[in-house]
């Protein structure tokens, strides 16, 4: 299996994450938002539910277009389906781990304001998605130049996913998310499905 040792190992501190999160789930829940707990859990939730599909797609697609691939990767099928469902689980959980604790030191300074609490989990969410990001899968993954447009697009789909998990605690559906972002995202990366569309390509930028 191509998979890299260094993914294999990250993936190790993910399910130490995702232990975390499932025994503690009642004081993970406790962190959450306080509506849900009410007869409002729904309102709203298939309307979320749908704009997060459409962000997470057009995510995928503005990172098949914009990113110009240095260099094609070696997985096999096989690699890219491991890949996607594991990386998807198990990151997800480690992207849930960090919002808990956002939401834990802010709850700390804001216990009576719910939206104060929700940000500070999405900015503990987006500090660790930016740093892992930066320092780890631009190491392993094939190299190539991410345009900067989908950084935009990626926040505003991590600020759904994170609204999805606070007030509808819809963690199924923010991992099936995940998956289909690592899907399309490392297949274009290993494969050449999506040369044809790019509008960046290699030596253009």
């Amino acid at each position: 299996m191509a998979i890299k040792t260094g993914i294999w190992i990250y993936w190790l501190f993910c399910a130490i994450a995702t232990a975390l999160v499932i025994a503690r789930r009642d004081c993970a829940n406790g962190l959450l938002s306080p509506h849900s707990a009410s007869g409002q859990e729904k309102k709203g939730y298939h309307l979320t539910l749908l704009l997060g599909w459409i962000v997470t797609l057009l995510a995928s697609g503005t990172y098949v277009l914009f990113t110009v691939k240095r260099d094609t990767g070696h997985y096999h099928f096989v690699d890219l389906a491991v890949f996607s469902v594991l990386n998807g689980i198990l990151e997800q959980f480690m992207f849930i781990f960090w919002f808990l604790v956002g939401c834990y030191i802010g709850r700390q300074k804001f216990q009576n304001a719910p939206i104060c609490i929700f940000m500070c989990g999405y900015a503990s969410n987006v500090l660790y998605s930016g740093l892992i990001h930066s320092l780890f899968w631009i190491q392993v993954l094939p190299k190539h130049d991410l345009f900067i447009a989908p950084v935009f697009i990626s926040a505003l789909m991590s600020a759904i996913w994170v609204w999805l998990l606070w007030r509808y605690r819809a963690v199924i559906s923010i991992i099936a998310m995940h998956i289909v972002v690592d899907f399309l995202s490392i297949g274009h990366l290993h494969f050449s499905w999506f040369e044809s569309f790019q509008l960046l390509k290699s030596g253009l930028i």
